[in-house]
């Protein structure tokens, strides 16, 4: 979760962008909502490992995902959601200034440019997003993945 922003954008120009959320054992905590919270973490991790793994037609719903467990999160990591789910925005964002539905983002990394893009707006895009992998970003990754593995057993970094 370290770089998790600065990795989805990159994923999405076909570089090497998300580094975490490895393997995990899943697990049952009962931290935020009554285990949703956990179940849903788990869950997202799922796409996050999906976008990791160069697939990235899954950039909104993972977005979704964090805004929802932005919403359930437990008191002590809410603020650290935040800070994602805001990057995430951002990122969607540029993209979309950019001219790239989804299906564009996942196709860049296969070198297919759409012909209507706005390279000055994606250039800028991806200017903004290198800035989201700054040291607000990976603190609030490190409390989220350390309360992941205390609270729900899912190692985020592994």
């Amino acid at each position: 979760m370290k770089r998790i922003l600065s990795a989805a954008a990159v994923a999405a120009l076909g570089l090497s962008l998300f580094t975490a959320c490895g393997d995990d054992d899943g697990g049952g905590g009962s931290a935020g909502g009554g285990g949703d919270y956990c179940k849903d973490l788990k869950s997202a991790k799922k796409n996050l490992d999906t976008i990791e793994g160069g697939d990235l037609s899954s950039l909104s719903d993972t977005a979704d995902q964090i805004h929802k467990l932005r919403d359930e999160a437990p008191d002590e990591i809410e603020d650290d959601w935040k800070v994602l789910s805001d990057g995430f925005d951002k990122i969607l964002d540029a993209f979309e200034k950019a001219g790239l539905s989804d299906e564009d983002i996942a196709n860049l990394q296969n070198g297919q440019m759409p012909e209507d893009v706005d390279m000055q707006e994606l250039q800028a895009a991806m200017s903004e997003m290198q800035d989201l992998g700054g040291e607000e970003f990976t603190k609030a990754g490190d409390a989220i993945a350390k309360h992941a593995k205390d609270e729900c057993g899912i190692d985020l970094e592994a």
